[in-house]
């Protein structure tokens, strides 16, 4: 899988000089000229001496191909990237979200006008391929120093630009690929709102989560304020004693209504993404679901041809060749054949007379001598447009690469974070449950309680967040690399 990715990478290696990529390898399936063998000869005999082959595009540096971790090259049981991440997350809930979000979110209608607009362009582009019928009728009625006349006509006129040079051919192409782009960015948008909208799902099941942390704290805080203040009245318990556990209530008390933003925050955020109104009103559930198994060694670098993004910028790049070569045949002549026929005569009830047809042929020939630079500088443009191409393609793989690996490198140090946590928290509570024991015996004080508590309360938030994090970031890695992942062993 990665020696394909890896010849990806290398093709960004082929300078302007090389000509326009290879269509095939680009899956390319647009327009082709339409031009009769018998206009091409004819059009080559009456210019052959007119004009001359453009100029080669000027050599460009080799562009230096995007290092690939060794991990990647090597790696003996690479998974399989699948499309239905969701599925792996089991959660029927999330499902429906994210099929809200497909249908509501205004983001993505966007990206569909603006898919379904480059489609239209495509299709603009490759009508000039064809030849232009239009129906013609007209009439007339003047004076001269010889009386008054009326004339009337009805036919149809035909013009066609015989593309010899591939100028409309190549812009038809062009405009095609901009289109699989556009329906690629369209792609890429449903999948970053479908990430966007589990992040928010599980982020608002962690503040809710948070929540009741919170509120559990609270209520032991409290707790400790009433034992603390019955044994102040009795004179068992200093003034500061009871100024102390009075404070940390009240501590406690603002970061539960700071956890309750934050929760409205996140469901509120998850709704505009829904294309709802932004009421707080979605319940979630109350815990975090088991997150789904590790990624299998070795994730295959396939992302490069099945991300979007990358589909996208490798299409524009294709496009861009496609531009320069239209651009420089624009300096070339151009033949256009016209032809017309039909009806025309001095009266109304005659123009129908088979003696009053009357038709036409023609050919045009405009060979451009000086125009001040401006098609010159169209093909610098076109020129300039195909490196920024390029430099965008490279940019985006890099940016692919970049992403997984973050992602991966991420969950490595969250799950040996959330080892540590789950075991800390596991004893902290079974220490806290035995001071509650020995509370109740008269052997321990009801600080020691509230110390064991709060050392509980901080590990099962650090746990929480680690969990949340670790769902980000899975979210993350689907999100990077296109899809989600299965065991070779098991893939199909």
């Amino acid at each position: 899988m990665l020696a394909t990715a890896t010849r990806l990478l290398e093709s960004l290696r082929l300078s302007a000089a090389d000509g326009p990529p290879d269509m095939n390898r680009l899956h390319y399936a647009g327009p082709r000229p339409r031009a009769p063998l018998f206009v091409v000869c004819l059009a080559g005999f009456l210019l052959a001496g007119a004009c001359r082959a453009p100029d080669a595009a000027p050599p460009t540096k080799d562009r230096a191909p995007i290092a690939v971790r060794e991990a990647y090259k090597n790696a003996t049981d690479p998974g399989k990237v699948a499309d239905d991440w969701l599925a792996t997350f089991g959660d029927m809930r999330l499902n429906a979200l994210v099929a809200e979000a497909g249908r509501n979110n205004p983001d993505l209608a966007i990206a569909a006008a603006r898919r379904d607009r480059a489609a239209a362009e495509a299709g603009k582009a490759d009508a000039a391929l064809s030849p232009k019928v239009d129906a013609v009728g007209g009439a007339e009625r003047g004076s001269d120093p010889r009386g008054t006349a009326s004339s009337f006509n009805l036919g149809l006129s035909v013009s066609w630009e015989a593309d010899v040079w591939g100028r409309l051919s190549n812009a038809a192409q062009a405009a095609a690929l901009d289109a699989v782009a556009a329906q690629s960015d369209y792609e890429y948008a449903r999948q970053s709102i479908a990430a966007k909208t589990a992040q928010g799902w599980f982020l608002a099941i962690a503040a809710k989560e948070q929540v009741a942390l919170d509120a559990a704290l609270l209520a032991q805080r409290e707790r400790l304020a009433r034992v603390v203040k019955a044994r102040h009245d009795v004179g068992e318990a200093k003034r500061s004693d009871l100024d102390t556990a009075e404070g940390q209530a009240a501590a406690a008390r603002q970061a539960l209504e700071a956890s309750k933003g934050v929760q409205d925050a996140a469901l509120r955020s998850l709704e505009a993404l829904l294309g709802r109104y932004p009421s707080n009103d979605i319940e979630t559930d109350d815990g975090l679901p088991v997150l789904p198994a590790e990624p299998p060694v070795g994730l295959p670098s396939e992302l490069l041809e099945r991300r979007p993004d990358v589909v996208a910028a490798d299409r524009r790049v294709a496009a861009a060749f496609g531009r320069v070569g239209s651009a420089k045949a624009a300096k070339l002549p151009r033949l256009a054949l016209t032809a017309g026929g039909g009806q025309a005569g001095g009266d109304l009830a005659n123009l129908f007379n088979p003696a009053n047809a009357v038709w036409n042929l023609g050919a045009n020939l405009l060979g451009p001598l000086f125009d001040g630079g401006e098609r010159e500088a169209s093909v610098r443009i076109a020129q300039a447009a195909e490196r920024e191409a390029l430099a965008g393609w490279v940019k985006t793989a890099q940016r692919a690469f970049l992403e997984v690996e973050t992602a991966l490198a991420n969950e490595r140090v969250l799950r040996a974070r959330e080892l540590e946590l789950a075991e800390a928290a596991a004893r902290l509570l079974r220490a806290r449950d035995a001071l509650e024991e020995r509370y109740k015996d008269g052997d321990s004080t009801i600080l020691d309680v509230d110390q064991a508590h709060a050392n509980h309360a901080a590990a099962a938030k650090g746990l929480l967040q680690v969990r949340q994090e670790l769902f980000q970031q899975r979210i993350n890695l689907h999100l990077a690399l296109g899809g989600s992942f299965e065991p070779a062993s098991s893939a199909p």
